[in-house]
């Protein structure tokens, strides 16, 4: 691993956490304990033995740690340390900074619904759902899908459609940049390349809460 020699913390930070795929190993944990090869499969593109370095280099640097997963198989399981949890906010302000990027998808572009889960909650901190509620959104992107819900309780995202049928719901079909850009609210009041199917008050709410999203940034 390259070093950065200047005496500064920030050099050293980037040490640790600086190299390519490292960031998003990290933030793959955050999300929960994983096996070596659950790892590989969230991370298309790693090649196995760069995973298993960098996986070492965090364990010495105190990032990650391992435990033994219980169960009839032995298997290590990695997890974050205390002192790894406390990249979550350089993560999340990575993540919110690249949000926009998104929206310019690449043909070779790997997506997963989880990655989009992940980052509904940045997307739309602060923003006020209340008076929208209830509202279920569901983002029907071919292979993968995705779920928005305005409640009482705010607002939240899961993997999936919604088991049962609901009045208040609003499906909007597209391919994955199609469907950032619209959360991102990039490409205007059309968004080409996007369907969307339910009742027209609830259409108009999920636009007030884009509409909403985009005021706040």
């Amino acid at each position: 691993m390259r070093s950065y020699y200047p005496y500064r913390a920030l050099a050293r930070a980037l040490d640790v956490i600086g190299d390519r795929w490292t960031p998003l190993i990290v933030r793959e944990l955050f999300t929960r304990e994983t096996l070596y090869s659950d790892l590989r499969e969230a991370l298309p593109g790693i090649a196995t033995n760069l995973l298993a370095a960098r996986l070492k280099q965090l364990e010495a640097d105190d990032v990650i740690e391992r435990h033994e997963a219980g169960g009839p198989v032995a298997a290590d399981v990695y997890r974050l340390t205390a002192r790894g949890r406390r990249l979550g906010p350089v993560l999340l302000a990575l993540v919110e900074w690249g949000v926009p990027l998104l929206a310019r998808g690449r043909d070779d572009d790997e997506f997963r619904a989880h990655w989009l889960v992940e980052v509904m909650p940045i997307l739309f901190r602060g923003v006020e759902v209340a008076d929208l509620a209830p509202l279920t959104v569901v983002l029907d992107m071919g292979s993968e899908t995705a779920t928005i819900r305005l409640g009482e309780d705010g607002l939240g995202a899961g993997i999936g459609a919604p088991s049962r049928a609901d009045s208040e719901i609003v499906v909007v079909k597209g391919e994955p940049p199609a469907i950032i850009a619209l959360l991102a609210e990039e490409g205007g009041a059309t968004h080409p390349g996007l369907t969307f199917q339910g009742p027209a008050d609830a259409v108009r709410r999920l636009q007030a809460l884009i509409a909403r999203r985009s005021a706040r940034i």
